[in-house]
C-alpha cells in the first residue's frame, strides 16, 4: 500500500512539473528519480508535450534530477555537490553507513542523488535546499564523526574499480550476461529481469532477449552494477568471451 502510494505521489508530482514547463513555457528542475522512474518521466513529458532532460552530476550516475523543459530552451540543473570527510587513519564509513545516517535525519531520498564512497571521504549530489542543512545536521556515520563542506565546483574523484570477471556466454542476451555476473541461473536471472528489478543504463528492461553491447551498464536492484567492458571473438565451442565488472552493494 505504501509503495502504491509513493508510486501515485510520483506520478503526481512528475505530471504537475512536466504541465508547468507547458504552459510557463520554461524549464522545471525537479527532484531526484532512479534508473527505474526516468522510464515515467518520459512519458509525462510526451503527454505534455514538452522535452525532458536528466543530470546526476556525473557520467555513470543512478539517480538523476529530472527537467522539463520546452524543446526549444536548455535543461536547467539545481544540483550542489556536497564533501563528507571522516579521519580513516582510525575509523571506516561505508555507502550503508553513510546512506544510513542520512536517511536517520528525516530527509526525503528524492532530494538527494548518488552517494559516491571512497577510502577516506564521500561525495553527494543533492538539492540545494537540503545540501545546506547537511554541515549543521549530518555529523556522524554510527560512531564515525562527520564533517560536512558544500563544494562551488564539482569534486574531481576516480571511481573504485569494480571486480572483474572473465567468462564466456552462450549469447550477448541480457539473461545470458546477467546469469554470468551474478553467477546465478539463467532462470533466475529471466525471473529477475521480468519482475522489473534490473535496468540497462538506467532504463528498466523486462526483455529477457535483451542483445547487450560492450560499455553497457546493468543495474540490479539488491545487489549492484554489472558493467559489460569487452567482448571476444567467437571460440571454437561458439561462445562469446566476456569481461565483466561487477560492483557490488556495500
Amino acid at each position: 500500500m505504501l509503495k502504491q502510494e509513493a508510486a501515485s505521489q510520483l506520478a503526481l508530482r512528475l505530471r504537475q512539473g512536466a504541465e508547468r514547463a507547458d504552459r510557463l513555457d520554461v524549464p522545471v528542475p525537479g527532484r531526484f528519480v532512479t534508473g527505474e522512474e526516468r522510464a515515467l518521466a518520459v512519458h509525462m513529458a510526451r503527454e505534455c508535450r514538452v522535452a525532458v532532460s536528466f543530470d546526476g552530476g556525473w557520467t555513470d550516475a543512478e539517480r538523476v534530477q529530472v527537467c522539463f523543459h520546452p524543446a526549444w530552451a536548455e535543461a536547467e540543473f539545481t544540483g550542489v555537490w556536497v564533501e563528507v570527510r571522516w579521519a580513516a587513519k582510525f575509523a571506516r564509513a561505508d555507502h550503508r553507513d553513510l546512506l544510513g545516517s542520512l536517511m536517520a535525519l528525516g530527509m526525503d531520498r528524492a532530494f538527494f542523488g548518488d552517494l559516491i564512497a571512497l577510502e577516506d571521504r564521500a561525495y553527494l549530489y543533492a538539492l540545494p535546499e537540503m545540501a545546506s542543512r547537511l554541515p549543521m545536521e549530518w555529523d556522524k556515520a554510527g560512531n564515525v564523526p562527520l564533517k560536512v563542506t558544500l563544494l562551488d565546483e564539482p569534486p574531481v574523484f576516480e571511481m573504485p574499480k569494480g571486480d572483474e570477471l572473465r567468462d564466456t556466454v552462450a549469447s550477448l542476451r541480457l539473461d545470458c550476461v546477467l546469469s554470468s555476473g551474478m553467477k546465478t541461473s539463467r532462470a533466475k536471472a529471466a525471473e529477475l529481469i521480468r519482475a522489473g528489478h534490473v535496468a540497462v543504463d538506467h532504463a528498466a528492461e523486462e526483455r529477457t532477449d535483451r542483445v547487450l553491447a560492450a560499455g553497457q551498464l546493468l543495474s540490479i536492484r539488491g545487489f549492484g552494477r554489472i558493467r559489460l567492458v569487452k567482448v571476444g571473438e567467437k571460440t571454437r565451442k561458439d561462445r562469446l568471451p566476456v569481461t565483466l565488472e561487477i560492483f557490488r552493494r556495500s
